[in-house]
């Protein structure tokens, strides 16, 4: 016969209460940053906010558009000397263009459409976002060395608005190109 086990020798360990209160602790803060970090809480940097989270009306800018709809194709190409080609374009008020939009450089790129209230808004918001972090929106397309993509939009009124790259200081050394809307 064998001889009797002590239950408590034979049990786990406890964890003791300290740990589970730290490791409780620890997931509530990495739940709170991740919804701080994709913009759950107020005006941040997450899925559908790109647009709607400007502090102005977009409708006057125009909107998304079906690329099967588009009046005309425009090529531009984003380049490491930190420009576009073509620097300008114009096009006519409810004129709606699909942009063909190369990345002919070594480094990641973007091609963002706004006004220049919006691409200054936007590049705030880019400011606290990781590196590699960025992706497409209704009116922002990134763009890996190499790669092209199509952006369609349908203008609105008469105005101004720029295509600029948000990529880690690209904007604020000018790449950036001017719409005008007649």
């Amino acid at each position: 016969m064998a001889p009797p086990t002590d239950p408590a020798a034979s049990a786990p360990p406890r964890t003791p209460r300290w740990a589970k209160v730290f490791a409780i602790s620890g997931a509530v803060i990495a739940v709170m940053l991740i919804l701080v970090l994709t913009g759950v809480f107020g005006k941040g940097h997450g899925p559908g906010r790109h647009m709607g989270g400007h502090s102005r009306s977009t409708a006057s800018i125009g909107e998304p558009a079906d690329a099967a709809e588009a009046d005309r194709t425009i090529e531009v190409r984003a380049l490491d000397t930190l420009a576009f080609e073509p620097a300008t374009l114009s096009v006519s008020s409810g004129e709606t263009i699909t942009f063909v939009v190369t990345n002919a450089g070594e480094a990641v790129h973007d091609f963002t459409l706004g006004d220049a209230a919006m691409q200054q808004e936007h590049a705030q918001m880019m400011s606290h976002i990781p590196a590699g972090m960025s992706h497409d929106t209704s009116n922002s397309i990134t763009l890996n060395p190499g790669e092209t993509k199509r952006l369609a939009w349908r203008f609105g009124d008469a105005g101004l608005l720029e295509y600029a790259c948000h990529e880690a200081g690209h904007y604020q050394a000018g790449m950036r190109g001017r719409v005008t809307i007649s």
